[in-house]
C-alpha cells in the first residue's frame, strides 16, 4: 500500500529531502504530536482576551469580591428584618440592646451613639446617632450608589460612543467642531453644576421626575458629564479605525455612513467599552460619595455612602465606625472594579495593560 493511501493522517519528518519518510501522526513521538496540534485552530480577539483573562488570579478575586457587594447590596431589603429586626430608615432613640449581658442605650442623652461593632445581627457595624442600624444603612446605600455608578456608565458609554465615534468617522470640519464642545464642556466643573441644578430644583420643587435629593440627579448628571471625556477617548480610537481597510472597502462598496459605524466600526470599538466600563463604574461612585457629602446629590432620609459619611464626621473622634464602614465600602468596590478593568485591558491588550 502507497503512503497516498494510508488510513492514517500522516506528517513529514523534518530534514529528510524528498526520500523523507512519513509516519502517521499516531505514532509520531509525543512532542512531536503536541507541536502538530499548536495553532490548528485560530482563536478569535475575544477568545484570547478570555483565556488571558481567566489566568488573572488577582482579577478573579478582585471579581469576586465585586459580585458579593453587588449581591448584599441589592439583596438587603430581603433580609434586613430577618437580621437587625428593623429596616435602614428606622429610628431607635430610645431604645437598649444587651451586650455581654448588659443592658445598653443605643444613643446616650449627650446624642452619641453607645453601641459599636461587634459579632452580633443587630448593630453588626453599630449604630449611628438616631440609632440607626449602620451596618443596614451601609448595604442599603451601596444599593444606590452602585445603581448610580452603573446607571451613570450605561449612559456615559452610550453618550461618548456616539459623540466620539461620529468624530472620529467624519473628521474635519465635524471633528474640529465636536471636539472644541468637547474642550468647552469638559473644562466646566460638575461639582458646581450639579449644585447649581441640585439650588434650582430645591427652589423650583424639581423639574418633571428629577427631584431634588432623588437618585435620579446625580445619576444623570454624573452619566452626561462623563460622557465628554470618554468621547475623546473613542474618537481617538475612531480615527484610527477609520483609515483601516476594512473601512475603505465597505466605502468601495457604496455602503453608507450609518452603516460603516454601526456594522464596521462599532464591533471593533467594543473591547474599548468593556475595558473602561469597570473603570466608568468606580469613579462615578467616587463622584456620587463626594456630590453627597457636600449635600448636592442623594439626600436623607435615602441612604448612599457619600451622606453616611457625612452623617457621622461630627462624631468621627467618639462614634468613627460611622463613617468608617462605608468609606471602607466604597475602598473594596473602587480597587475592586479598578483590579478587575486592568485585568481586563491586560487581556485584550497585554502591551498596554497593567499601567
Amino acid at each position: 500500500m502507497t503512503s497516498s493511501s494510508a488510513p492514517f493522517p500522516s506528517r513529514r519528518l523534518p530534514g529528510a529531502g524528498r526520500a523523507e519518510r512519513v509516519l502517521p501522526v499516531n505514532l509520531q513521538p509525543p512532542g512531536m504530536r503536541e507541536q502538530s496540534t499548536v495553532g490548528t485552530a485560530a482563536e478569535s480577539p475575544m477568545q484570547l482576551a478570555k483565556r488571558r483573562l481567566a489566568q488573572n488570579r488577582m482579577a478573579q478575586v478582585a471579581a469576586a469580591i465585586f459580585a458579593v457587594m453587588v449581591v448584599m447590596c441589592m439583596s438587603a431589603p430581603l433580609f434586613e428584618q430577618h437580621w437587625a429586626g428593623r429596616t435602614a430608615t428606622e429610628q431607635n432613640l430610645g431604645g437598649s440592646v444587651t451586650i455581654n449581658g448588659k443592658k445598653v442605650e443605643v444613643v446616650g442623652l449627650d446624642g452619641i451613639p453607645n453601641v459599636g461593632p461587634g459579632l452580633r445581627t443587630e448593630y453588626t457595624l453599630g449604630a449611628d446617632a438616631l440609632g440607626r442600624d449602620v451596618f443596614m444603612r451601609v448595604l442599603q446605600g451601596g444599593k444606590v450608589s452602585l445603581t448610580i455608578g452603573i446607571g451613570a456608565a450605561i449612559i456615559t458609554s452610550i453618550l461618548g460612543m456616539a459623540i466620539g465615534t461620529a468624530a472620529g468617522y467624519f473628521r474635519n470640519k465635524t471633528d474640529a467642531v465636536i471636539s472644541r464642545i468637547l474642550d468647552i464642556l469638559i473644562a466646566f466643573p460638575s461639582t458646581i453644576f450639579a449644585i447649581a441644578l441640585s439650588t434650582s430644583l430645591a427652589s423650583s420643587g424639581g423639574i418633571w421626575f428629577i427631584k431634588r435629593g432623588s437618585p435620579t440627579l446625580p445619576l444623570l448628571v454624573i452619566g452626561l458629564l462623563g460622557s465628554f471625556g470618554f468621547a475623546r477617548v473613542v474618537r481617538s480610537k475612531a480615527i484610527e479605525l477609520g483609515s483601516r481597510e476594512f473601512v475603505e472597502a465597505a466605502r468601495a462598496m457604496g455602503a453608507g455612513h450609518w452603516r460603516i459605524m454601526t456594522n464596521e466600526m462599532l464591533p471593533h470599538l467594543t473591547s474599548l467599552i468593556i475595558t473602561w466600563f469597570g473603570l466608568l463604574v468606580s469613579a462615578n461612585i467616587i463622584a456620587e460619595a463626594g456630590l453627597s457629602f457636600l449635600g448636592v446629590g442623594v439626600l436623607p432620609p435615602t441612604p448612599s455612602w457619600g451622606n453616611i459619611i457625612s452623617d457621622g464626621r461630627i462624631f468621627y473622634s467618639t462614634a468613627g465606625w460611622i463613617s468608617m464602614a462605608p468609606g471602607l465600602a466604597i475602598i473594596a468596590v473602587v480597587l475592586s472594579l479598578n483590579l478587575v478593568g486592568e485585568g481586563v485591558e491586560e487581556a485584550f491588550d497585554p502591551k498596554q495593560g497593567g499601567r
